[in-house]
């Protein structure tokens, strides 16, 4: 990855569940994902509004938890979450992701990509 990204901004169809005031673009938290984390890796958002950060995770194949106050927001996130579990749907979202230099990029970097297991071992001090 190189170290200026040219993304583009909020595309109408990022919105397809209702849109949340503070919304980031999918491409921006997709390419930030990939560039701190490895496959099967924990995402974690405790502000998760409407959980673009969520649909990037699992879209790039992370696991995500999401947490919100506003309940409002956590219905967003749900719908959203059950719209791309639609194979349809999530296809054509991964088809549409910006930001990168052309349609394979992103594809030819997830196939590379090595698989981490992590260990779950619980440790209490």
């Amino acid at each position: 990855m190189r170290d200026v990204w040219n993304l583009p901004a909020i595309a109408p169809w990022e919105k397809s569940c209702v849109k949340h005031p503070t919304q980031k673009p999918l491409a921006l938290l997709t390419r930030i994902i990939l560039a701190s984390t490895q496959k099967n890796a924990w995402i974690l958002d405790p502000f998760t509004g409407s959980s673009t950060t969520g649909i990037a995770a699992n879209l790039i194949n992370r696991k995500f938890l999401g947490i919100d106050r506003e309940e409002e927001f956590m219905t967003i996130s749900k719908n959203r979450k059950l719209e791309i579990e639609n194979p349809q749907i999530f296809g054509t979202y991964k088809k549409k992701l910006g930001g990168f230099d052309d349609k394979n990029q992103l594809e030819m970097f997830l196939a590379s990509e090595p698989t981490v297991t992590y260990d779950r071992k619980l440790i209490i001090e």
